[in-house]
Formats: structure tokens, sequence, C-alpha cells
């Protein structure tokens, strides 16, 4: 496996409208110029976007050292190595940012749909549920009654002039390891869909 790094772009509003950072497609492709020259080649980094007073704060986890794209500020650019040591934990703090869903096969009616869709869950027992069953091949175990879960703003965005939205949670609490293994690679991977538009990525602090 490559040598993970952690990357921490922090950038007030001016510079963001400037860079044209105006959804979280935006931010997609603009993310993909700190990987110059991999143009076709499959993504090998998770994001999370969070705003802050000022700006905006975006984490980049990476298998391989990314470059600071020319729209980020010399000051703006903080990235560093992940050491292996830093999995050897067993348990962590974690946030996690993302898009849960369950897939839909027919309408309110019962009938049928041509194709199956992806529909946001919102009740917080289906959304630690959710989290549950992720957990299980991600190597990990969590509380579920510690476990808080924190609606975010819906995330709007223009791809290809079609318009898209994903609804976002923030999962917070502490979890428990139970395969090393594959938690390092749930680390590495995220966790469920939409990982492109910035879901997905564990943020972890050792307990």
């Amino acid at each position: 496996m490559k040598s993970l790094f952690l990357t921490k772009i922090e950038i007030d509003h001016e510079t963001a409208y400037k860079a044209g950072l105006r959804d979280s497609y935006a931010w997609h492709q603009k993310t993909w110029q700190a990987f110059p020259g991999r143009d076709g080649e499959p993504r090998d980094f998770l994001t999370r976007l969070d705003e802050t007073d000022g700006g905006f704060r975006l984490l980049i986890m990476s298998a391989g050292e990314p470059v600071r794209p020319d729209w980020c500020p010399e000051c703006a650019w903080q990235s560093k190595s992940v050491p292996d040591s830093f999995f050897a934990h067993g348990t962590y703090r974690f946030s996690l940012l993302a898009n849960p869903t369950k897939k839909v096969r027919s309408d309110k009616s019962g009938q049928l749909l041509k194709n199956s869709r992806r529909m946001p869950l919102s009740r917080r027992e289906d959304l630690l549920d959710w989290l549950r069953r992720k957990s299980e091949t991600a190597g990990f175990t969590f509380g579920f009654e510690k476990t808080r879960t924190v609606p975010r703003p819906r995330q709007t965005f223009i791809k290809k002039g079609e318009a898209g939205v994903h609804s976002a949670t923030e999962f917070v609490g502490v979890l428990e390891v139970t395969d090393p293994e594959a938690f390092q690679r749930s680390a590495v991977c995220g966790i469920g869909p939409a990982k492109a538009f910035g879901f997905g990525m564990l943020c972890l602090s050792p307990v």
C-alpha cells in the first residue's frame, strides 16, 4: 500500500468564489488538480468539506502525496504523512460525514420501478442501522446510544448540465476496532455512497 497522506486546505469565502468553488461537484473537480497527470485513472483519495466561520476547510486522505493546486494559497495548505502506527489503536473517537441511502424498487403505490433509485434515510433508527451494516464489513463496532446523528444541509450541484442533490448526516461517537485490516481499508477507501462528492471519510482520533 502507498503511504497515506492527510491534507488540509483552509480558505476564505472570497478565495473559494474566485476559484469557482460553488458546489460539491466543483470542489470534486478542483481537488483532482492536486493529483496531476492522472486523467482516466481511478480515484484513490477521499475528501470532506466543512464550512467554517470564515470560509471552508477541505480534508483530503490520499494514497500518495498530493501537490498544492494553483487555486490554493501556500499559507492555506498543510499536508503530512500518516504513520502506520496510527492504525494500531483499538479505540477511536470518530466523525463520519455520510450519505446514508436505501435502494427503492417500487413507488408509493407499490408499482415496480423500471430502475431502482436511492432514497435518503432520515430517522435516527434507520441511520444507525445503516451505519451498523457498514461497520460489519468496515472492521469496527460502535455504541448506538452514545453515537450522535447530526443532520447536515443537503448538498446541491450541477454536473454536465444536470442538477443533483445529496442528503448528508454526520455520525459522531466512539468506535472499537474488530478487524484491523478491514478497518484500515475502510479508512482508506471510505464508507457509503457519493465518495467523490465529499462523503465517506472517517475522521479519527485515538482514545
